[in-house]
């Protein structure tokens, strides 16, 4: 009886460790400066210039203040890239889309990974827009 009881009492601290986190985190919110998703960015000019946000997207900015974020799949790290970034377009078009690919400069790894998403970005929001009151 006793070796059952201790059998159930590790079970169940097992299961514990497994449990999922709380709802809230599903509902986190969004970093205020991501704007709307786009489709593509068209540039008739290379990008102008870039910096990583964090190891899953970069920001980039196109034409004269235009900037964006690109969220990155695959197994590239932007923190690996030393100086340079690539953007390779599929069908050499001038647009960047979804499914186009980023390349880095990094010797540790492929240093290529695919652009899932497309957002605007401005970098000096700081806050999410207030609700409208009713008044």
């Amino acid at each position: 009886m006793m070796k059952n009881a201790r059998f159930l009492f590790a079970a169940a601290a097992l299961l514990a460790g497994c449990a999922t986190p709380p709802a809230d985190t599903a509902d986190a919110k969004p970093d205020p400066r991501q704007g709307e998703e786009v489709n593509n960015i068209c540039f008739a000019q290379q990008i102008r210039n870039w910096r990583e946000l964090d190891n899953r997207s970069v920001i980039v900015e196109a034409r004269m203040n235009d900037e964006y974020k690109l969220e990155l799949l695959g197994t590239c790290n932007p923190r690996d890239a030393f100086l340079n970034i690539g953007l390779v377009s599929r069908g050499g078009s001038s647009c960047l889309s979804s499914g186009d690919l980023l390349v880095t400069d990094a010797r540790y790894n492929d240093g290529s990974c695919s652009i899932r998403r497309i957002y605007r970005w401005n970098e000096k929001a700081t806050q999410a827009p207030a609700a409208p009151t009713a008044g």
